[in-house]
């Protein structure tokens, strides 16, 4: 027997390996039809910054990128959920989430991990 295996079936694909089980007593299992996993309904890219004008000097983590008519509820439920994760105050107002203080960095990583791609804006 060679380095590489002679003899032996080589297992290039699902369908291979499924009849492997197959032929050792096994049920063949269907595959599963979906390529892609589902992503979030919402929009594509997700801006964080940060702010205090106008704001009695209070700084404030803002997200934009929803868009009010389109992704208003997914935006009302995302907002919800950060504030919960943060653990703050905030809210949802003309297509955009504000965060009370500067939570940049956790609601960024909770993002990216819901699915969203994410850039920071600001310095």
């Amino acid at each position: 027997m060679s380095k590489d295996g002679e003899g032996m079936k080589r297992l290039n694909s699902l369908d291979a390996l499924a009849d492997l089980h197959k032929a050792m007593g096994g049920e063949k299992a269907a595959l599963p039809t979906e390529s892609a996993p589902e992503m979030p309904a919402g929009p594509g890219q997700l801006y964080i910054s940060r702010d205090k004008k106008a704001r009695r000097g209070k700084e404030v983590t803002l997200i934009e990128g929803f868009d009010a008519q389109l992704h208003g509820d997914v935006a009302v439920d995302v907002a919800r959920a950060l504030k919960a994760h943060c653990g703050v105050g905030g809210g949802w107002k003309d297509g955009v989430i504000l965060l009370q203080g500067d939570h940049r960095g956790r609601a960024a990583d909770w993002l990216t991990a819901s699915g969203y791609r994410v850039k920071h804006k600001g310095g």
